[in-house]
């Protein structure tokens, strides 16, 4: 059991072991109340980012989580806060945070104990919500919705109040609130209703009188129908109607009931899916509207998602739910704007809901003018609730808009942007399941049959955590006894495709396929074209440029098309730029899909990749291109980039696409294509762990092994070998980079011959070899001598110089750097760096104030760089250098920022450095550093190892 507790319900308060901690800054306040209002579920990292930042999101938002992440570990304990899958977790009991025990008390608020639980749950409340704690997010999204609970939780305790004889404090306990919230009528309502219980009933008629005045002059409106009945009731002498109370045992609980004024009251809502689960969110956010409209605004609310995502499921579901707020009815209405048949006329639809309201069909207007008129009127002294199902547009919706005091609740796979812009709607895009709801909601549609946890996780996965997917699947397993969840996953996961696996041949309305084309045939053929193409995108998600390149046209005509998909719901931006498909709509667009269309569209992709890291390493000055590349494909615009740290942020973000790219390409038999990508992408991965890179390199050297290009084979075999080292398997790495010298001497590529030896040299020496390494990298330096190059006969010494330093040649190593060198950067394409050797060598000379100053710039340079692998390596000989200048509390304090950064980055390279490295150094630190001399002269020994191996 943990011995956090976070209090959110008012100021924020934070105990450990029942006392008060600190958590300093806003946003990692906000994170906090974030995890919190989530705790014991994964929240993902970009919706994080996303309710902290919006749309100013700092350069490294992940870089920056991961900084506030850690301020909250060290408040609570990293127990507490942990890394789950894509984001992070607050691994806490929900009655460890009030708002949600808050939540729970109210929804077991039920049967005997009703008022006890209510009790409680007032009991938490402290103040308002986020005041203090958390952004305008959680202000604007959250608090609304949990004032609401807390009041209706009043409302009811003051109810049952008055049910038990209290009616004194019923009336107190309002009139404390009601102050602050004097537009609210229910509250007016249950006021009136305990001052007549208490025997005050001229009160309860002028606190009507007050309410009424409030609401004309703050409104322009008249008092609800509620509340003009309890008027009325009032002025008749009736006796309030009983609460809603417990029946006894083997009873059902009969609500209070309440005669309508008008003789038809119509309820047309379809019925509810027994088995509907999930949701919350976006229940409580319905919930949020309807209080939002009983206070004037608005009156339309729009869920739009794509097809099968269950928004009439969830429409129908929260109006059943909620129909006691519309005493004068429901109507429900399918536009049938997607799917077989035509969509519902103007004339159809408004016919439809007039005779629902007990219109005779001979007095409904032929014109629709005349008819939406008539509509409005009809309904302009009621309280009802419109669900305008499978809207196909706003231009649909607009004449079926009542005004008044009805609430209009339209689903639809369009966006509605219009009825947005125009009549000021509520959006709510409505996305999958998340995976705990998908494995609930399969869980109750196979309550029959035993399965297994991990088996209903992995089934929910492939469906893509989509309702409809998942009833379809749910279904064929109840239908095929003998049919196990595993056998399913196995189709799933065979050859054909997922849509095969999950069709309803026999009901259209129940077949993916067909729900996936009504939105595909409703898109003009340019459109068309993009969608399926779009099924080509590698990764999760892909940027507007890409796009781009991927249709073969300009930004301006890409964001046009990209944005109607969007606003189809086929395609959904998930953060600004970013857009991604839902894994099976991407299956259908690529069934959709040509083969010679297809391979158009990803030999553009992939040009556009390569020839961008062009551009990026061109951003730093520099472009080294030893391997030659296939030209621009037509058609395709390289992205350019203005600075370094420009270059570096896309590089970062489109990483993980470009692998994805890569593998598609291999798999389309864009062999050369291919090969060309993964040898670009070398600088890049050195900002990633080997595990990563290793395997595309392995893939690239394959493609060029099957096309023939023994030479660019033997490129992307030394940068294979430099990923070797990086893991620390060095032996291989030497064999791979001899094997690259072997190809390159044969083919008299002396740059390439060079560059192998050199990067041979250093691993030798890295296992102890360093006679045989000295050997190796002076034939490097020969090579280049020879060839002419002289920068990268620099680079050969550079790696001759840091053998020196591992062989205690210190005076050497410096000699090298000062009088061959240089301390300036080696103009080749590698990180490495003359003045990191020198500081090394003078380190262990212990010539500390020298070290030190030739430190300064350096470290400079990476931090403005934002480089922080290089930052964490400069910070080590910080650190060394101010232990031996007796400097101890500063050392602990460098070494844990680098222990930071190994955390936030990872062991990038570990023949450079590694947390086990830095703890031993940490160890090391003490007040007496004179007796471990010999041990810290030569502590920099190997912490610079890699820095010179070159692609």
């Amino acid at each position: 059991m943990t011995d956090v507790t976070i209090c959110l319900l008012g100021p924020l308060i934070v105990t450990r072991a029942g006392e008060p901690v600190e958590v300093p800054g806003r946003r990692p306040r906000t994170l906090l109340a974030l995890l919190a209002l989530e705790a014991g579920t994964p929240v993902s990292a970009d919706l994080l980012a996303d309710r902290i930042w919006g749309e100013d999101l700092p350069d490294n938002p992940r870089g920056s989580l991961h900084t506030y992440i850690g301020r909250l570990r060290r408040v609570l304990g990293k127990e507490v806060v942990r890394r789950a899958a894509g984001g992070y977790i607050l691994d806490l009991p929900r009655s460890s945070v009030d708002v949600l025990a808050f939540i729970d008390l109210l929804d077991a608020a039920e049967g005997p104990r009703a008022y006890e639980r209510l009790e409680e749950a007032i009991a938490l409340w402290r103040a308002d919500p986020f005041d203090d704690a958390a952004g305008e997010s959680l202000a604007e999204r959250t608090r609304p919705w949990l004032v609401d609970r807390y009041l209706a939780a009043l409302e009811r305790r003051a109810e049952l109040d008055v049910a038990a004889g209290r009616a004194t404090k019923a009336v107190a306990d309002v009139r404390r609130v009601i102050g602050d919230h004097p537009l609210r009528e229910s509250l007016w309502v249950v006021l009136l209703d305990a001052l007549e219980a208490a025997g005050r009933t001229a009160e309860a008629l002028e606190a009507y009188e007050e309410v009424r005045g409030r609401l004309a002059d703050e409104l322009g409106a008249d008092p609800g129908a509620e509340l003009r009945s309890t008027f009325t009731r009032l002025l008749a002498g009736s006796p309030p109607l009983a609460p809603e109370v417990e029946a006894p045992a083997g009873r059902a609980t009969v609500p209070a009931q309440r005669v309508s004024e008008e003789d038809l009251v119509p309820r047309q809502l379809p019925a509810d899916i027994s088995s509907f689960s999930g949701r919350t969110a976006e229940l409580r956010l319905l919930d949020a509207v309807s209080i939002s409209h009983d206070a004037g605004w608005p009156s339309v609310v729009a869920v739009h998602g794509i097809g099968a995502v269950g928004k009439t499921a969830l429409a129908v579901h929260w109006a059943r739910t909620r129909a006691e707020h519309f005493p004068d009815g429901q109507l429900f209405i399918d536009l049938r704007g997607f799917g077989p048949g035509e969509p519902l006329s103007h004339a159809q639809a408004l016919t439809t809901l007039l005779i629902g309201l007990g219109v005779d069909v001979a007095s409904v207007p032929g014109e629709v003018d005349a008819a939406s008129a008539l509509l409005r009127t009809t309904l302009a002294q009621r309280r009802m609730l419109l669900v305008l199902d499978n809207a196909r547009d706003s231009a649909q919706v607009r004449p079926l808009l009542p005004g008044g005091d009805s609430l209009v609740l339209v689903t639809s796979r369009s966006q509605l942007r219009g009825l947005a812009t125009r009549e000021g709607a509520r959006r709510l895009a409505l996305d999958t399941l998340a995976p705990e709801e998908s494995a609930a909601f399969l869980k109750q549609r196979l309550v029959d049959r035993a399965a297994d946890e991990a088996d209903v996780r992995a089934l929910a996965d492939r469906c893509g955590h989509l309702p409809l997917a998942l009833a379809v699947a749910a279904e064929r397993c109840s239908r095929y006894p003998d049919l196990s969840l595993s056998d399913l996953l196995a189709e799933l996961d065979g050859e054909t495709s997922r849509l095969a696996a999950l069709e309803a041949p026999l009901d259209p309305i129940s077949d993916l396929r067909a729900v996936f084309s009504w939105s595909y045939d409703s898109l003009d053929e340019e459109s068309r074209r993009s969608f399926r193409l779009l099924g080509l995108r590698p990764g999760h998600e892909i940027g507007m440029p890409a796009m781009a390149a991927l249709f073969g046209v300009d930004i301006a005509a890409a964001r046009r098309l990209v944005d109607k998909l969007v606003d189809a719901n086929l395609v959904r931006e998930q953060r600004p730029g970013r857009f991604v498909l839902h894994d099976l709509i991407r299956d259908y667009a690529l069934e959709m899909g040509s083969e010679e269309e297809s391979g158009e569209a990803l030999l553009r992709l992939v040009s556009w990749y390569t020839h961008s890291l062009v551009a990026a390493s061109e951003a730093g000055g520099r472009s080294f291109r030893l391997m030659s590349l296939d030209p621009v494909v037509a058609g395709v615009t390289p992205l350019s980039f203005a600075t370094t740290q420009q270059a570096r942020a896309w590089g970062d973000r489109e990483w993980l696409t470009m692998g994805s790219a890569v593998r598609l390409a291999v798999r389309a038999g864009l062999l050369g294509p291919a090969y060309q990508l993964v040898n670009k992408m070398f600088t890049l991965s050195m900002r990633h762990p080997p595990a990563e890179t290793l395997p595309l390199q392995e893939l690239g050297l394959d493609a060029a092994l099957r096309a023939g290009e023994h030479v660019d084979a033997a490129y992307i075999r030394n940068q294979a070998g430099i990923s070797r080292a990086r893991a620390g398997d060095l032996t291989r790495a030497i064999s791979e980079f001899r094997a690259a010298a072997a190809v390159f001497r044969e083919a008299g590529t002396a740059a390439g011959l060079e560059m192998a030896l050199s990067n041979c040299g250093q691993a030798l020496s890295m296992i102890g070899s360093l006679d045989e390494a000295v050997a190796v990298l002076e034939e490097a330096y020969a090579v280049a001598d020879a060839a002419g190059m002289d920068d990268r006969a620099r680079g050969s010494l550079i790696g001759l110089a840091e053998v020196y330093v591992r062989m205690e040649r210190y005076e050497d190593a410096v000699r090298l750097v000062e009088e061959e060198i240089g301390h300036g950067p080696v103009d080749v394409d590698s990180s490495a760096s003359p003045r990191m050797t020198l500081i090394d060598a003078l380190i262990g000379l212990g010539r500390y104030a020298e070290a030190e100053s030739h430190l300064r710039p350096e470290l400079a340079h990476h931090v403005e760089e934002r480089n922080r692998w290089a930052e964490a390596n400069a910070l080590v000989r910080r650190a060394l250098i101010e232990r031996e200048t007796d400097r101890v509390a500063q050392a602990r304090a460098t070494l844990h920022e680098v222990v930071a950064i190994l955390d936030e980055v990872g062991e990038l390279d570990r023949t450079a450095l590694t947390r086990e490295r830095v703890e031993e150094l940490l160890a090391g630190v003490g007040p007496a550093p004179s007796e471990d001399r010999d041990v810290d002269a030569t502590a920099a020994q190997g912490l610079g190892g890699g820095v010179a191996l070159r692609p």
